[in-house]
């Protein structure tokens, strides 16, 4: 879910949120791998959006501004094709730090979108805010199976909005059938191209199969690709017909977790490191 509605400047955050959220920022210097946050907006029945393709604002003023806070903090910010054709989100940041312009601020756009369905044009949101310096042009990861059998037409689109500087990014690996080995992939593919720290916002399928994708560390155990999860907990219910985050398995994973309210909203931060299911 997106919770970027216009491009003016959001309030700063009082000295007690930045407090909260200072211990899950990415550390400095980074590791040798990429750091991901996991964050979303969801009801109390763990819905995120009243239904497919429905752009939902859950997020109230202050966790609109805890969100573009972390967004500052983020080398990149990654949301799935469906919630971009659904949103149209501008993946900028409008939080005003200190001796940085809006586009240094900003963390660069990623949409996973194996096959291209974004078709992203100038006028897409982010294209916009990117032309008139408020945010960065977007990276678009597609399969780099895709990419060798595209149409003309898709290229000629593709060479379109990479001269107005968005990138579309083959990824080895992207769709093969195994979301560990394609979230391995994405990663891999970022860091080699300068993205140290990963704000992953959704949607429901980016963050129900990233919450189970776990690969193997160098004693063999499983790891979760994400380091922190920061959760906002709307007071609404959204309705059993509402897109529901809820991995196929049962995990209990996060530790070190601190709750914290903002305005009428509840988050919920922690980290997120051993995977183990609970049954």
């Amino acid at each position: 879910m997106s919770t970027d509605m216009t491009s003016h400047t959001l309030d700063l955050l009082p000295d007690s949120s930045t407090s909260f959220l200072s211990p899950y920022l990415p550390p400095s210097p980074h590791a040798d791998r990429v750091f991901v946050t996991l964050t979303y907006a969801a009801s109390l029945d763990s819905r995120i959006a009243l239904g497919h393709g429905q752009r939902t604002q859950l997020s109230g003023s202050e966790s609109k501004c805890m969100t573009h806070y972390l967004r500052a903090h983020h080398d990149g910010i990654l949301v799935g094709v469906n919630t971009f054709l659904a949103d149209n989100p501008g993946l900028n940041c409008r939080y005003s730090i200190a001796g940085k312009s809006p586009v240094e601020a900003s963390p660069r756009p990623i949409i996973v979108d194996p096959t291209f369905r974004c078709k992203i044009e100038a006028s897409s949101k982010s294209m916009m805010l990117a032309a008139s310096m408020e945010g960065k042009e977007p990276w678009i990861l597609v399969s780099a199976e895709w990419h060798t059998s595209a149409s003309p037409s898709d290229f000629e689109h593709i060479q379109s909005i990479e001269r107005m500087g968005a990138r579309v990014i083959p990824i080895i690996g992207l769709q093969s059938g195994n979301k560990n080995e394609s979230w391995a992939a994405i990663l891999k593919s970022l860091k080699e191209l300068g993205i140290r720290s990963l704000m992953v916002e959704g949607g429901a399928r980016v963050i129900n199969d990233l919450l189970c994708t776990a690969v193997d560390d160098i004693n063999g155990n499983k790891v979760s690709l994400v380091d922190v999860v920061i959760i906002t907990i709307a007071p609404v219910y959204l309705g059993k017909n509402g897109v529901e985050v809820s991995p196929a398995s049962a995990l209990d994973n996060l530790y070190d977790i601190t709750w914290a309210q903002f305005g009428r909203d509840c988050v919920m931060a922690s980290f997120n490191k051993k995977l183990r299911a609970v049954f």
